[in-house]
């Protein structure tokens, strides 16, 4: 059973991703395109997808904080989550590995080798860099393409993908690592 997180991934932020993929795909297709207007939007589901993710990062992370503070008295679960939550790198970081690894480390265990055990998160940790490098172009209206080219709609819908399936192995690494923690399913 997945998280609340990877549910609200599924069934609340990729359909909304799915949307602005279907208005960029729009944009494509349109007789007399408009080369701006692509541009804007392709840039404006880059900043999303990004953002999206990371939201989805963060309420792992806080789901897991929180069933974790469940586990001690009352009169400590503030300061617990409280210990959890501050300096939390997604709160005001890109969602790279460095930030998703340094926050999830804090449960005791290693994220990044958790990662590398599947060998298909190899790819998507390399399209998570390269969205992250897209999202500060278009975040802060650079011109500079990073490595690769310009951006196009196939390298979107390959990134969304990716995110996709790095949110599926992360529930599955927090929820193997909690049930060692908690000694009981989380979720």
């Amino acid at each position: 059973m997945p998280s609340a997180s990877l549910r609200q991934w599924r069934n609340d932020r990729t359909p909304r991703l799915a949307q602005i993929e279907a208005q960029c795909a729009a944009s494509l297709a349109a007789v007399s395109p408009n080369a701006h207007l692509i541009e804007e939007n392709l840039r404006g589901y880059v900043v999303l997808l990004s953002a999206h993710f990371q939201g989805f990062c963060r309420d792992l992370y806080t789901e897991a904080a929180m069933l974790i503070a469940r586990r001690v008295r009352l009169s400590l679960r503030m300061l617990v989550l409280g210990q959890f939550t501050t300096h939390r790198a997604l709160d005001h970081g890109n969602p790279n590995v460095d930030n998703i690894a340094k926050d999830f480390d804090r449960f005791g265990f290693d994220l990044r080798a958790k990662m590398n055990t599947d060998p298909a998160n190899a790819p998507r940790r390399q399209h998570l860099a390269a969205l992250n490098q897209w999202r500060n172009v278009a975040a802060h209206q650079g011109t500079i393409h990073p490595a690769g080219g310009p951006l196009t709609f196939p390298m979107l819908q390959a990134w969304r993908n990716s995110c996709d399936g790095l949110a599926a192995s992360l529930d599955a690494i927090l929820y193997n690592e909690l049930r060692k923690i908690l000694r009981r399913k989380p979720w």
